[in-house]
């Protein structure tokens, strides 16, 4: 049996893509650029007093430029990466005031925490943000963590993130920048799901319904991945390639076909409970694009403890 559909948003950027010229098709850092601003919200958000503008024709945006500024967030965490892409867009197409990024706060001579962004925006308003991107896979199963989505790292659960971001972080700036008029939570991520489980229909508190999605399967399934068209191709992702969806030439060395793919997952699992991430791809005229993304998991998982 293979895989059912789901919410997969960021195809539609992709097609998009497609017809820009060669090096804005190829390029990862217009395409994660692109998710980090236009994909769904993890979160449930309150109307916004003004909509800030969309990204202008991608063929408009300076490349050069744009990688430039993102090399340095390159080299670090996943969520430095995306708070990169995100202070591109607010610095450099909103061309909003940033006030301060990654303000320190302290109390008692002592770091209590640490504020994301502080900036004024197109309507003046004085506006404190908390970005981050997060991954998290469903277990229906009672577990340890109290939460049934789960982070690669089982410590990480949705719900203990969105306890930290409105219990101490946003609250941050209410004591120590009182002129700040508006405070929220920019997150982004992907959620995953196995494709036998039902799903629970109350959602946790803050976890917006139209969230983006994909699959997790244990090693032991990985052939429900060869229902996805014609000789699909897979792409193991690495940190912090884990944003937009994949976009390849035919002959990108990078793609391996679904023996390779075992073959290396059996070796990881042999030495490693880490899941992997991977893209599957299928073929469009010179290229291959990303058609579903899965985690996959030891086939203990999850056995959390």
């Amino acid at each position: 049996m293979g895989l059912p559909p789901f919410l997969f948003f960021p195809v539609l950027a992709i097609v998009c893509v497609m017809h820009q010229e060669p090096e804005f098709r190829q390029s990862r850092a217009l395409r994660d650029l692109q998710w980090a601003i236009e994909s769904p919200s993890l979160i449930t958000q309150p109307e916004q007093r003004i909509q800030p503008p969309d990204l202008p024709p991608l063929n408009q945006i300076d490349l050069r430029e744009l990688e430039a500024f993102l090399a340095p967030y390159a080299r670090f965490r996943i969520g430095e990466y995306f708070e990169g892409l995100v202070l591109y867009w607010l610095e450099r197409i909103r061309g909003v005031n940033i006030k301060a990024q990654h303000q320190q706060v302290f109390e008692n001579q002592q770091t209590i925490g640490e504020i994301d962004f502080l900036f004024t925006d197109e309507a003046g308003v004085l506006t404190h943000w908390e970005t981050a991107v997060k991954f998290y896979l469903y277990c229906p199963a009672v577990n340890a963590t109290g939460s049934h989505f789960v982070g690669p790292n089982v410590k990480d659960t949705f719900e203990r993130k969105m306890r930290r971001l409105f219990a101490h972080q946003l609250p941050l700036s209410q004591q120590h920048f009182p002129d700040v008029i508006r405070r929220e939570a920019f997150v982004k991520g992907w959620l995953f799901y196995h494709p036998d489980h039902e799903r629970h229909t109350q959602l946790p508190d803050h976890l917006s319904p139209q969230h983006a999605q994909g699959v997790w399967l244990h090693l032991k399934e990985l052939d429900r991945l060869l229902n996805q068209g014609a000789s699909p191709r897979f792409l193991i992702r690495e940190k912090p390639d884990w944003l937009s969806p994949s976009f390849c030439i035919s002959t990108d060395p990078a793609l391996i076909d679904f023996d390779e793919l075992h073959h290396h997952l059996g070796e990881h699992f042999q030495k490693s409970t880490r899941p992997i991430l991977i893209s599957v791809l299928t073929a469009h005229d010179a290229y291959y694009l990303e058609s579903e993304r899965a985690f996959i998991v030891p086939d203990h998982w999850p056995q959390i403890h």
